[in-house]
């Protein structure tokens, strides 16, 4: 039997979100858990978090939860200093695999932090349940309340003319990984337009600077830029939707701290010891991607600093 954790404390009600009678989790039909069904798990989720209260979810007898990658009790972690959610929603469906993931914001203890949230479903119960909270001490970098509101082009669907199968989205996602590994931008099929976003900050393509020209996506992996990354390991293409063009992605970016490259060091050459390539560490990638007619248009990630050579937790 799974251990719970309650706290007695309850936090205000966060507009548009339903803290009563939670969604219909059966599809219309009856049938197996659709988008809408599988977005209306993923409410009933954030709206028992930010009440503090785990015994409003239905879970399976033998429910894993994990937050940062360590697998604890439900109601543990952010169940207990959650203060409630922010404006920034980011929902992601794929009702293949029973699966749902979530972007937002969250104040706790009064400040923003990052959420992240996957769900699967079993039986009209969940099974799984994958948090990862980016806090201000361990995001790396970032505008936490940059992210006010989603960009819609994630609920576009893309043409059916320029729709690629599960796949094919898959090696193109994963050829982002490799280029990076490599130093080869070459290899990922970018699309001109690219941008990414990471944490709330844009950080491809980038503005011209006193030392570094402007540059792409893939001009920043040509220039090995990166090649501090040594591995990137457990990537998990948890998520794919073919009508919409996304594949939601984890991964470890392994630094082992021994490896120079430019953004190692700052102003004059001297080494940087704030920077990720000096020491041995992790980083734990929660990413996303939209691709179209084969090339990727848009990527959208969160960042949260870990132990070296962490564990994905699953």
């Amino acid at each position: 039997m799974y251990r719970m954790i309650r706290r007695r404390a309850a936090a205000p009600l966060i507009a548009g979100l339903l803290l009563t009678t939670a969604p219909a989790l059966q599809a219309a039909d009856g049938g197996p858990c659709d988008r809408d069904c599988l977005q209306g798990l993923m409410d009933q989720y954030l709206a028992a978090l930010v009440v503090h209260d785990p015994s409003r979810l239905p879970v399976t007898r033998g429910v894993k939860f994990t937050e940062n990658t360590n697998r604890m009790a439900l109601g543990d972690g952010l169940w207990q200093t959650i203060d409630g959610l922010g404006t920034f929603k980011l929902y992601i469906e794929d009702p293949a695999t029973q699966q749902a993931a979530f972007y937002g914001t969250v104040k706790e203890n009064g400040a923003t932090a990052l959420l992240n949230v996957r769900l699967k479903e079993r039986g009209r119960r969940l099974s799984e349940i994958e948090t990862y909270v980016v806090r201000e001490q361990t995001g790396i970098h970032g505008t936490f309340d940059a992210l006010v509101k989603a960009d819609p082009i994630w609920d576009e669907p893309v043409p059916p003319a320029e729709r690629s199968s599960r796949q094919a989205l898959i090696h193109d996602a994963n050829q982002y990984f490799e280029g990076i590994v490599h130093g080869d931008g070459d290899i990922v099929p970018f699309a001109r337009d690219c941008v990414r976003i990471e944490n709330g900050q844009q950080t491809a393509p980038t503005p011209a600077s006193a030392s570094r020209p402007s540059m792409s996506t893939q001009a920043q992996f040509n220039t090995k830029m990166f090649n501090y990354i040594h591995e990137i390991d457990h990537r998990r293409f948890l998520l794919v939707d073919p009508e919409r063009g996304i594949v939601y992605v984890t991964a470890t970016f392994e630094h082992p701290g021994n490896i120079d490259t430019p953004l190692r060091r700052g102003a004059g050459g001297a080494l940087n010891p704030k920077s990720l390539g000096s020491y041995p560490n992790t980083t734990g990638i929660i990413e996303t991607f939209k691709i179209r007619g084969g090339k990727i248009h848009h990527i959208f990630a969160y960042v949260t600093l870990l132990p070296y050579r962490q564990q994905p937790g699953w």
